[in-house]
């Protein structure tokens, strides 16, 4: 096949079934579908594989999400939230939408999404790092929702999915505690 591509000819039978049916393109959809049929009927499926189910939260972050959900009792927290539920591509007068424009953020996936239960603003977007991560990436990203309002907390990997070590990594999230007298100045 090489040497085809090289110099025009091949040695071989191989050399001239290529040759042939790059000279006879009907040729080449018969011989496709011949195949396809055969391989069917073999058993052979010629479909996507079908999806199986995979854990929804490691060990890890079903721990954590008990420990988030004790240590922000007024928040509700929604776990593996895409991106694309949080963030949209900006319209421009200059210039279309482009699936390029939403490519950038859709498939992404953030660990946890903290939301006021009384008013449903989202307080912080909550990502426990692991080995996985790579700080540039999570400069980036965390820029990214950044710019679109949201404040990222993120829980480092040594920290332990406990009360303790979790209330620590959150407590720019707690409520701030109402004024005594009633709030108004005098």
């Amino acid at each position: 096949m090489t040497q085809l591509l090289t110099t025009g000819h091949a040695n071989g039978w191989t050399g001239y079934i290529v040759a042939h049916l790059a000279a006879h393109p009907y040729a080449t959809i018969i011989v496709v579908m011949t195949l396809a049929m055969m391989l069917r009927s073999a058993g052979v499926r010629l479909e996507p594989p079908r999806p199986i189910a995979k854990r929804f939260l490691t060990g890890r972050e079903q721990a954590m999400l008990v420990a988030l959900e004790r240590a922000l009792p007024h928040c509700r927290i929604h776990a593996q939230v895409a991106m694309g539920a949080l963030l949209q591509a900006p319209g421009s007068p200059l210039r279309r939408r482009r699936l390029s424009d939403r490519n950038a953020f859709s498939q992404k996936i953030v660990d946890f999404v903290a939301q006021d239960r009384s008013t449903g603003a989202i307080i912080a977007l909550i990502e426990v790092d692991d080995w996985s991560h790579v700080l540039e990436r999570d400069l980036a990203r965390d820029a990214m929702t950044g710019r679109a309002g949201y404040r990222t907390i993120r829980i480092p990997a040594q920290a332990r999915p406990t009360f303790g070590d979790v209330r620590a990594a959150v407590a720019p999230l707690f409520p701030s505690p109402a004024p005594v007298g009633g709030g108004l100045p005098r």
